[in-house]
């Protein structure tokens, strides 16, 4: 049953991809790799040991190297946020330094959505804290902390500099030596820099314009916590156990049971530690442009999944889901492909809009070129009346905002520096680019008709005639 479901849902939807893990409280019960490394390969197979992309499944590791540093006395994640990073404040100082640990953990700061640091390239985790406290320096939070539920990255990426200015070591390092080494999680890591560090890696795809294709996402080191992690579902399943057995890991106990049962706690929204708490189970998903990860744990923590792919779609998300209720004696949903289109329908709406304004243009040219060669209109400059000034005025303020929508507030509400640097969805970039250039040309024709496409005057005999010539009276 669980073959069938993921086999059906990757040939169905084009998924070139999934690896798949069930597990219980003494390990592995079903353990399998489908589909191929690329689409375009056929030779190399997915198999247990496949490491993918985790995206934002990367933040349940960092709840948990948080509640290790509480467990060995360095962070009180009831403390403020300021008691560790003092240089951290927002518009409003005074709110800001309510923000607490435990905040930043179930997303309840009242950071705003928007606030991410992909274009921050750099290394140097002083670096890393100048162009952030630039970033965060204008920045308005949604709420009061802790009475909000609001989702970001910055969240988690400021956990990471808080791991790292407490032990003094680098973010990786620091996870390395706690986590994945005590747990035996030999090939999970933040490789996502330089792939070739690994071999049997996926490769990441997604739509582009209704075609499945390879698709490379360069994340930085400033988001290796909120969506830098690559692993695999064998080393997932090591991580699974240590949650169904209440911290026991491979290697003994590696985190008390009272901190597994407080990352599970929810706030009153739902959110545990960067886990979503549900009456019947607990989840985390992640994507990146190209993968797309799932873990969904039983709420009595008696089993487990992973599921991940190297395509980006939501149906990956609903065929973790299907999993779960198969395991749990329930009856799947069907994920038909209508219910998934290729196109996202952001980008089917910008086309739309794109072909209409095309239909425009190719109008106003048609009509005018017809109009010029009946001889009811003609080209020359009179100087505009009062009326056409106001046209031709509201026709560039219109124009002008829809720009500064699309290159200035849009790269702001998504999070990013320029429209450019917004690689998640390629598509809806590429059409509000095209859109642009057509909006221009639509404007440049329209004001161009209004200015230089004039009237042929027609004289009482009914002949055309041009108002530089009209009949004088004729004296004697």
């Amino acid at each position: 049953m669980i073959d069938e479901e993921i086999e059906y849902n990757m040939r169905t939807h084009n998924i070139p991809s999934m690896a798949f893990s069930l597990v219980d409280r003494n390990g592995v019960v079903y353990s399998k790799g489908y589909g191929t490394l690329n689409v375009g390969d056929k030779s190399e197979l997915i198999n247990e040991s496949t490491n993918f992309h985790l995206g934002s499944v990367s933040k349940v590791f960092v709840s948990l190297g948080i509640l290790k540093l509480q467990e060995e006395g360095y962070i009180d994640i009831e403390q403020p946020v300021v008691d560790y990073l003092p240089w951290f404040s927002t518009k409003d100082t005074l709110l800001s330094n309510e923000i607490k640990i435990e905040h930043l953990l179930n997303h309840s700061s009242g950071l705003p959505g928007r606030l991410n640091v992909h274009e921050i390239s750099s290394l140097e985790s002083r670096e890393i804290i100048n162009k952030i406290k630039h970033k965060l320096k204008n920045v308005t939070l949604v709420g009061k902390p802790g009475t909000v539920n609001e989702y970001t990255n910055m969240n988690t990426d400021l956990l990471q500099l808080v791991i790292e200015e407490v032990t003094g070591k680098s973010f990786i390092q620091y996870m390395e030596e706690n986590l994945f080494t005590p747990l035996q999680m030999n090939r999970t890591g933040y490789f996502i820099f330089d792939d070739s560090q690994l071999s049997n890696t996926a490769m990441g795809h997604r739509y582009h314009w209704g075609k499945i294709k390879p698709f490379k996402e360069e994340l930085v080191y400033a988001t290796s916590a909120s969506a830098g992690l690559s692993s695999n579902v064998d080393d997932l399943s090591k991580f699974l156990c240590l949650l169904l057995n209440d911290g026991q890991g491979a290697q003994g106990k590696l985190l008390d049971r009272s901190s597994i049962d407080q990352m599970f706690k929810p706030n009153q929204y739902g959110a545990g530690y960067n886990w979503n708490v549900y009456p019947h189970n607990i989840s985390m998903d992640g994507g990146l442009p190209g993968f797309t990860s799932t873990i969904v744990l039983s709420s009595d923590k008696t089993f487990g999944l992973i599921l991940l792919a190297n395509s980006k779609q939501d149906i990956t998300y609903h065929s973790g889901f299907n999993l779960y209720r198969i395991i749990d004696g329930g009856t799947p949903t069907k994920l038909l492909e209508k219910d998934f289109p290729k196109i996202h329908l952001l980008v089917q709406i910008i086309l739309f809009i794109v072909i209409i304004f095309s239909i425009l243009i190719l109008y106003i040219v048609g009509l005018t070129i017809f109009q010029l060669f009946k001889g009811t209109k003609e080209i020359s400059f009179r100087k505009p009346s009062f009326k056409k000034i106001r046209i031709i005025s509201f026709i560039l303020i219109i124009y002008l905002g829809i720009m500064y929508f699309i290159y200035i507030q849009m790269p702001f509400y998504i999070g990013v520096p320029a429209l450019q640097n917004f690689k998640m969805e390629p598509d809806t970039v590429g059409l509000l680019y095209i859109i642009s250039v057509v909006w221009s040309i639509f404007t440049i024709l329209l004001c161009g008709k209004i200015i230089f496409i004039q009237k042929t005057w027609q004289s009482s005999a009914g002949q055309l005639t041009s108002p530089l010539r009209k009949s004088e009276p004729y004296h004697k």
